[in-house]
């Protein structure tokens, strides 16, 4: 196992620039990022205004990056440009059997947008929530409760629950090792949260207190400690092997 880490790490400090060499004309994943209503967040980030609003935050650089070691770590069939975004209020969003959600934190869903995402979860669909933290860190709401209210909206029968490394998630691909990581920003204690079907199914997966695509956006650039980096590329992976394969 530890030989099996070191050549992880190896395989994804060489990865430059993280784009597959692989051509698959007909990928079987594509990383989908979820587009939804958001609230302002200009005053936090006003380098980010007007094109990067909450939900797009870290993209293209993480989609491309996580598309791109993809293929090269588990031989999943991709494209260099296996990545897209599709909006919660459209009926695209049932094609795409895993989807990315970037800053929950900021969502301020409409109807449409509710009725959509417990659908897709009611059909079988993955979500997985990145970057959002505690509310004392803007000033703002507590972004997990902001997470648990519009799922709770959407399925009303189920329950967001704290996840430790006992779940088979984490063990889909990669044996993660541990869940203790330094986040990329912030002090905080990253917890993962999920929800799952009736059956026991793992359906949605929160990364509370932590950033992975902030770690995949910013891996190349070689400023985040190398071990949390890593991990979050393992536990990335899984996420995905876990939903194709459930």
């Amino acid at each position: 196992m530890k030989r099996l880490w070191m050549l992880v790490a190896f395989l994804v400090v060489l990865a430059r620039p993280a784009v597959s060499d692989w051509y698959e004309p007909t990928p079987e994943f594509v990383f989908a990022r979820l587009a939804c209503s958001n609230r302002d967040s200009w005053m936090y980030w006003p380098q980010y205004w007007p094109d990067m609003p909450p939900w797009k935050h870290d993209f293209p650089a993480s989609d491309e990056f996580f598309v791109g070691i993809l293929h090269e770590l588990t031989g999943v069939r991709v494209r260099p440009d296996s990545y897209k975004i599709v909006r919660l209020d459209s009926p695209d969003v049932f094609q795409y059997p895993f989807l990315y959600l970037s800053e929950p934190g900021f969502m301020t869903l409409n109807e449409k947008e509710i009725a959509n995402l417990g659908e897709y979860i009611r059909r079988g669909g993955f979500v997985m929530a990145d970057d959002f933290r505690t509310g004392a860190y803007l000033g703002g709401p507590n972004e997990l409760e902001v997470l648990r209210y519009y799922l709770k909206r959407a399925l009303p029968e189920r329950d967001l629950v704290k996840l430790d490394l006992s779940h088979p998630v984490f063990h889909t691909f990669y044996d993660v090792d541990t869940l203790k990581m330094t986040p990329p920003y912030g002090q905080f204690v990253p917890e993962f949260w999920g929800m799952s079907d009736e059956h026991g199914t793992l359906q949605v997966i929160a990364n509370y207190n932590n950033d992975l695509g902030d770690f995949w956006k910013y891996l190349d650039q070689g400023d985040k400690p190398l071990k949390d980096s890593a991990r979050s590329i393992r536990i990335g992976i899984d996420y995905l092997i876990y939903s194709m394969s459930h």
